[in-house]
């Protein structure tokens, strides 16, 4: 591996590792703190925790795994990324739709 390529590497990974415990964290300020307004409703703090912890799986899995581990079986890489997916689809509804019925 040459020094450019292992530098691109390491800097990819610092600043997606730090974009995926950012995104984490969030989620778990939503769905464990105190909120005020629309986030008082528990499930619109608890499906934006849900979505943003999902984000941080996978940006985790797209910007770090697959480059650190390029020879994954692809129905496991596959498999997780649609897991990830189906997770934030569903808990965006969820959301949609609870900010909906929180603001009326």
């Amino acid at each position: 591996m040459t020094q450019r390529r292992w530098l691109s590497l390491v800097l990819i990974a610092l600043f997606a590792g730090a974009w995926s415990v950012s995104l984490g964290v969030l989620g778990l300020w939503f769905m464990m703190g105190q909120h005020a307004g629309l986030l008082s409703n528990r499930w619109v703090s608890g499906s934006a925790g849900l979505v943003s912890i999902g984000a941080a799986q996978l940006v985790f899995l797209a910007c770090v795994a697959d480059r650190f581990f390029p020879s994954t079986h692809e129905r496991v890489r596959r498999a997780m990324q649609t897991l990830n997916l189906a997770t934030l689809a569903l808990g965006s509804g969820v959301l949609i739709t609870a900010s909906l019925i929180a603001s009326v």
